[in-house]
């Protein structure tokens, strides 16, 4: 569905909107008791996918509800008549809300936008997910791995937030109505651009792949970004490097569900696996931080990874519930590996 508007949500997102709307129903039409809010505190805990269907599940119950209060006042009924109204508003109020929720399957998004009058929408993968927004101007956005976005996109204005994770834009140009994407107090905008935009702690990256755009930071400084730079921004400062167009492809390699490592940091590697698994990475020797790592792997397979640090790396491996610790082997395996090492 062209945008303002996505793509028909995959399988798993229809089991948490039905998840969601299983939750709204016995919260307000079952006997819902403290076990079951502990119940959905806990499913909420485990996805920001999870709390924003139920949200729009209720958001659009809410405004079924106000339209049924709309209901003409007719003077002279009897006590009889006002409690068949009663009794009528109480059968009626689950029906509507049923209606909402079907309404939800079935138009989702642009349901809950025309009832709450408002253009600002919202959308998260969850940690392993990635999907693609593709809009009727043509402009496309690819969400990473846990990474959540807001957009306001009209004929008048067309703003990102990007509030966690890391996304890649390729935007149609329209001077008259500029896009931007804003990573806290930064501001990324278009002149005709394909980019990257990973959003740390407090820092905004930005990797100009094609085009132009203009970087405005918390701290005023602005730069103008040419394919292949790529530029780190944080409150205080704003820096711009260069990079290969192998290094860029490299670093757009999730696009493709694949993580690329060329001589990187085995700290940054395990930090890499870590934002795609459920399942963590935990270096447990800090002696090993820097060691050396050239692999290309898929970004579920941690375990392929674990079989290189192991086997070429002579790297220890225990596991402990949903952690998996990694530290250094012994001084015998260590020269089996060495060995090892130059003969690849």
């Amino acid at each position: 569905m062209k945008a303002p508007g996505l793509a028909r949500p995959s399988e798993a997102h229809d089991a948490i909107a039905q998840q969601a709307a299983d939750y709204f129903e016995r919260r307000n039409f079952g006997k819902w008791t403290e076990a079951d809010q502990v119940e959905l505190d806990a499913w909420f805990a485990q996805s920001i996918l999870h709390e924003v269907s139920y949200l729009r599940v209720a958001g659009i119950a809410a405004h079924t509800e106000r339209l049924g209060a709309y209901r003409p006042f007719k003077p002279g009924r009897d006590e009889r008549s006002e409690k068949w109204g009663s009794v009528r508003g109480w059968i009626a109020y689950p029906l509507l809300a049923a209606a909402a929720i079907a309404l939800f399957f079935a138009y989702e998004n642009p349901i809950l936008n025309f009832l709450a009058g408002s253009p600002d929408r919202a959308y998260a993968t969850d940690v392993g997910g990635r999907t693609l927004l593709t809009f009727a101007d043509h402009t496309q956005i690819e969400l990473d791995t846990n990474t959540l976005v807001r957009f306001r996109v009209t004929g008048e204005e067309r703003t990102v937030w990007l509030d966690r994770g890391a996304a890649w834009f390729h935007v149609a140009h329209n001077a008259a109505n500029p896009f931007s994407v804003i990573v806290g107090k930064h501001r990324v905008t278009d002149l005709g651009t394909e980019f990257l935009v990973r959003r740390g702690p407090d820092t905004m990256e930005v990797a100009l792949l094609n085009g132009r755009a203009v970087l405005s930071t918390e701290g005023a400084q602005t730069a103008t970004l040419n394919p292949g730079d790529e530029a780190t921004a944080t409150p205080v400062s704003l820096s711009v490097n260069r990079k290969t167009p192998q290094e860029l492809a490299d670093e757009l390699a999730w696009r493709r569900g694949m993580l690329v490592f060329r001589k990187a940091r085995l700290a940054d590697v395990v930090h890499e696996f870590n934002r795609y698994n459920q399942t963590k990475l935990v270096i447990a020797d800090p002696s090993i931080s820097d060691v050396k790592i050239t692999a290309d792997l898929k970004t579920d397979d941690y375990e392929g990874f674990l079989q290189l640090a192991q086997a070429v790396l002579n790297l220890r491996v225990d596991r402990q519930g949903n952690d998996i610790l990694i530290s250094r082997g012994s001084r015998e395996k260590t020269k089996k590996a060495a060995h090892l090492n130059r003969s690849l």
